[in-house]
């Protein structure tokens, strides 16, 4: 079976290329709508990259499953929403939470990038609520409060369709958009493996007041 592995942050960034919505699409076409498995582990990272990976997906012709190797946060639990078969192993872990950026600029700039938020989170509900069994208001106060969850809680709310034995455990990394740890009764490891890498993705940031970008090669501000 065709293969895509997703593990590395979402977006492009400074240190290595990521996973983008390209490179996807460069993938799949290669595959002519032969099935597919992706493989993710993945901290997340840009919420758009992270939708149109998403929507490619969604929308290529074979089959598609899904398998969460160890970790698949914020915006890599959008892109595993993707596939009618949704696995996870049994000490992987899910996390949600509410979209995110770093933002320059006055009042009217920091309210304008909060409805952006909203927007995207909106978006981000609208991808979960085609697969997940709880109602929306649950969902929005899942991702308000940063959930993480285990592989048996997300198969009983439709966010993996199954379970299989795993392996290594989730290596959980310090990213700028994740608030906390997950608990720790949430990891089936020794200490030994647990570990924090360093956060290597870039900085988002918004256009500058005289309308350059802070960093050309920042495509978009939000995280997830």
């Amino acid at each position: 079976m065709n293969e895509i592995l997703i593990y590395e942050d979402i977006g492009e960034g400074f240190f290595d290329e990521g996973i983008t919505a390209k490179s996807i699409k460069a993938q799949l076409d290669k595959f002519n709508g032969g099935d597919v498995l992706v493989r993710i582990n993945s901290a997340g990272g840009d919420v758009f990259d992270g939708l149109a990976i998403y929507n490619l997906l969604n929308e290529y012709p074979g089959e598609v499953s899904i398998k969460v190797d160890a970790l698949a946060a914020s915006a890599a639990s959008v892109i595993a929403m993707a596939g009618d078969n949704r696995e996870m192993a049994d000490n992987a872990l899910l996390m949600i939470h509410d979209p995110w950026t770093m933002a320059v600029g006055d009042s009217a700039e920091m309210r304008k990038m909060a409805d952006i938020l909203d927007k995207a989170k909106d978006s981000i509900v609208t991808t979960y609520m085609s697969r997940v069994s709880e109602d929306e208001e649950a969902v929005r106060n899942m991702m308000a409060e940063e959930t993480w969850l285990n592989a048996s809680e997300a198969m009983a709310m439709g966010f993996a369709t199954s379970t299989i034995e795993g392996g290594e455990p989730p290596a959980v990394l310090n990213k700028a958009w994740i608030r906390s740890e997950p608990p720790r009764e949430k990891i089936a490891a020794s200490g030994d493996r647990w570990r924090v890498a360093i956060n290597r993705r870039r900085l988002a940031l918004i256009d500058r007041p005289d309308g350059r970008r802070l960093d050309d090669r920042t495509t978009n501000p939000i995280q997830s």
